[in-house]
């Protein structure tokens, strides 16, 4: 049945949305995008996570296609994409390491790296649809979600991997849609104090890839977890929500749009 399982794959699917190259890729956008768009840069979480759902709705499709001859090859999937996870999480967390360091005011990705230079660098915020796009293609991503679809619809055919993708979306477009409101709110924001919410805000990312990483090392290397995955997901997005709260709460009497030629420190290169 999937009616039980829905919060449980909408919950995974915040979390999935928290993933740190999610926050990186929608940061940096945000940022491009804030300079001519600043009204529609506010929603660049929604447009990637967006264009991520096209991916998550196709791999669900052929997971609901293909059935138990997927299934039966699950377990392999799950792993090289936790392995891929580990060593991208690792990456993400070491670059925001060397960004807390210099001064960066902008989370570093990983994925975002390997972007071309256009959507890298470009001013739009509909570049983020296609962001979110081409990072749905990344294996981790894959593997997450043909497991979720394998195990909460392996007898209901097509429709029904259909709607496990659809909730998984639900969940990541609410978590990426908060991402870009916070980023927005930072970079709109003029006082003295914001280099030190820039640093919080780094360091939470930054903190996060550590535990998601060291979390999936362990249980990888034979570590089980007194906590199930469910749990551990909510603690994560409530985790981060909790940033999220604490930067608006910091930002509530201040927040004043500034002219696109301060919204962004000036020279600083993309991550």
């Amino acid at each position: 049945m999937i009616g039980p399982g829905a919060f449980t794959v909408f919950v995974l699917g915040m979390r999935h949305g928290a993933d740190p190259d999610h926050l990186a890729a929608i940061d940096n956008v945000t940022r491009n995008a804030y300079v001519k768009t600043p009204r529609l840069s506010r929603f660049v979480g929604t447009l990637f996570a967006g264009g991520h759902t096209i991916m998550v709705l196709a791999i669900s499709a052929l997971v609901g296609l293909l059935g138990a001859r997927l299934g039966a090859h699950g377990a392999t999937i799950e792993r090289i994409g936790t392995w891929i996870s580990i060593l991208i999480l690792f990456a993400v967390a070491g670059m925001n390491l060397r960004a807390l360091r210099s001064g960066s005011m902008r989370v570093a990705g990983a994925k975002t790296r390997l972007l071309p230079r256009r959507l890298r660098e470009g001013s739009s915020a509909l570049l983020a649809i296609p962001i979110g796009l081409l990072f749905g293609f990344g294996f981790e991503t894959s593997s997450q979600v043909a497991a979720y679809a394998v195990a909460f619809a392996a007898d209901a055919g097509l429709a029904g991997a259909l709607v496990v993708g659809a909730t998984f979306s639900a969940g990541m477009i609410f978590t990426d849609t908060l991402d870009s409101l916070l980023v927005h709110r930072l970079i709109s924001y003029r006082a003295d104090r914001l280099p030190a919410l820039m640093r919080v805000w780094i360091a939470s990312v930054t903190v996060l890839a550590l535990a998601v990483a060291v979390y999936q090392l362990a249980q990888v290397l034979g570590w089980r977890s007194p906590l199930g995955d469910l749990t551990v997901s909510a603690v994560l997005v409530v985790s981060l929500v909790a940033v999220f709260a604490y930067i608006f709460v910091r930002t509530r009497n201040s927040a004043l749009v500034l002219p696109a030629a301060t919204a962004v420190t000036p020279g600083e290169p993309t991550p």
